[in-house]
């Protein structure tokens, strides 16, 4: 598996500055999740640092990598380009860098999230949205990830879908079964 550091300076060499900031500050949210919820701190941080490897590739550099690994774009993905950077991103750090099949896949659904996370999914997807520059996010959306990461999921689910209605953007089908599965999941906890 990559080193930490090799994996920092590919990344930021890849970047804009301010995206690179950005991945720096999932970093140290994701870190923040990962003690409470007992994760590998060093996978984490592996994780974090590139879950947004691929976000400024050109459409050509997309193409040439959606050809060379196989991947397939749903319909939503082929119409919403920002969507693109994740499936690709998760195919560069699996076949390149050598991330286990549970980074991949937290690389792969950190924009749109899907039903039956793993913790290390959840972390990232959370972390991206929550870091500290997201200053458009409720700031209790932390304390609420901090206390109960299902219920987190469900919170920033619900406004990132809000959110793209507002914007008049078709909505993935795995966010919104992400939201249900763990809104059900909630559910149940509380009225078992």
């Amino acid at each position: 598996m990559v080193s930490y550091e090799k994996l920092y300076q590919d990344v930021k060499n890849k970047l804009s500055e301010k995206r690179f900031r950005h991945s720096e500050l999932v970093v140290k949210r994701a870190l923040e999740y990962a003690e409470i919820y007992n994760v590998d701190k060093e996978i984490v941080r592996l994780c974090a640092i590139a879950h947004d490897i691929a976000k400024e590739f050109t459409d050509e550099e997309n193409m040439e990598y959606i050809t060379k690994y196989d991947i397939k774009l749903d319909e939503i993905e082929k119409k919403n380009k920002s969507l693109i950077h994740a499936k690709v991103g998760a195919e560069v750090l699996k076949h390149e860098y050598g991330f286990t099949e549970d980074m991949v896949n937290a690389v792969k659904y950190h924009t749109t999230g899907r039903e039956n996370m793993s913790v290390l999914e959840k972390i990232i997807c959370l972390a991206d949205a929550t870091e500290e520059s997201r200053d458009y996010l409720p700031k209790e959306y932390v304390s609420i990830i901090k206390e109960d990461i299902d219920r987190g999921m469900v919170e920033i689910c619900k406004w990132c879908m809000n959110y793209i209605l507002s914007d008049n953007k078709m909505l993935h089908l795995d966010t919104v079964k992400c939201y249900n599965y763990y809104l059900d999941m909630c559910k149940t906890k509380t009225n078992p």
